[in-house]
Parts: C-alpha cells; sequence; structure tokens
C-alpha cells in the first residue's frame, strides 16, 4: 500500500517540480545581466527564483531521502534521467516535446529549461542514488521490536550473556569460584 501511495504523490510531484525548476532557473538565468558586462545584481531579482527552486527542491527531497517507499525515486529519476538521455538518441524529437506552450499565471514557462542546463541529468540521478540505498528497502521496525533493539547497558545483566560469550564446557551459566587466600598461602605483610 505504501507503495502504491508514493507512486501517485510522485505522479503529481514530478511535473509540479518540473514546472517549478523551469520557471525557477529561467527567472534565476534572466536576473543574472549578460556575461562579462558589469552591471549590478539586485537582489530582489532572486527572491522568487530562490522560492520556487527551493519548493521543487523540497518536494523531490520528500521522495528522495524520507523513509516512504523508495518506488516514487526511481520513478521520478527514471523519468528525469531518460528526458535528458534522450538528447543522445533523437535531440531534435526531445527538444520538440519540451517546446510547447506552456502558461501558469499568465506567464510563459519554457519547460525545456530543465534540459537546457542539465538540471534534469542531475536530479534524476540524485533520486536514484538515494532510492538505491539499503535503508530505504527495509521496513520501520514494529513497536515491540523496536522495544526490544533498544536496550541500555543498565538493562543487561552482569553475566557474559550479553557479550555473546558462552563458557568452554558448554553450561549455560557458568560455575563462579571465588577462591580466597588461606592463612597458609597468603603472604605475610608484617
Amino acid at each position: 500500500m505504501r507503495h502504491i501511495r508514493t507512486l501517485i504523490v510522485a505522479i503529481v510531484v514530478a511535473p509540479l517540480a518540473w514546472v517549478l525548476l523551469a520557471v525557477g532557473l529561467d527567472r534565476s538565468a534572466r536576473a543574472f545581466p549578460g556575461a562579462g558586462h558589469s552591471s549590478a545584481l539586485h537582489a530582489g531579482d532572486f527572491v522568487t527564483p530562490v522560492l520556487l527552486l527551493a519548493v521543487a527542491g523540497l518536494l523531490l527531497g520528500v521522495l528522495g531521502t524520507l523513509r516512504l517507499s523508495p518506488l516514487g525515486a526511481v520513478v521520478i529519476g527514471v523519468v528525469y534521467t531518460l528526458s535528458y538521455t534522450m538528447l543522445l538518441i533523437a535531440p531534435s524529437q526531445t527538444a520538440k516535446l519540451f517546446a510547447h506552450d506552456f502558461w501558469v499565471a499568465d506567464r510563459h514557462v519554457d519547460l525545456a529549461v530543465p534540459l537546457r542546463t542539465g538540471t534534469a541529468m542531475v536530479l534524476g540521478v540524485l533520486l536514484l542514488v538515494g532510492a538505491f540505498s539499503v535503508q530505504r528497502w527495509r521496513r520501520w521496525p514494529r513497536p515491540e521490536a523496536a522495544a526490544a533493539e533498544t536496550t541500555t547497558d543498565s538493562d543487561r545483566p552482569l553475566g557474559t550473556d550479553w557479550l555473546g560469550l558462552t563458557p568452554a564446557n558448554g553450561d549455560t551459566e557458568p560455575e563462579q569460584t571465588v577462591r580466597y587466600p588461606t592463612s597458609a598461602s597468603a603472604p605475610s605483610r608484617w
């Protein structure tokens, strides 16, 4: 069930994050004046790109790092990586696929910006690497099992059983022999 929920979230997050990346990267590029010119940068021009790129990173980061099902991260990672890798196979057709006019709030969105900047490839590979972490595929421990595994040293017995040692003679409980020096064998201190 957690795989299906994460897949549904990924189907919503992947295009939303792509649009946020496209708008944020485009506005960030426009905030920089032409290369080589001595024009000044204005901090106010970076407010919107910072917010858009941060939200896109947050959305992708939730699926990429939390201990949800890794299926969503794999799907988004494959789609983002393939979108850029397709430029090696069919660059013109891939560019045409992302050249459609898209408008959000009466503003044109250039969907090819994540491809032109290479951001799609970087994020896709990042999501794939994060998805194949061994910890991501393990289930959460049940409360009883977690409580049993989180014993402290004060909860453990004083014997050697918590060390995993067994007595040489095979007994489950080692025989504790305490030898006290007798008066005949004890050296005289006076």
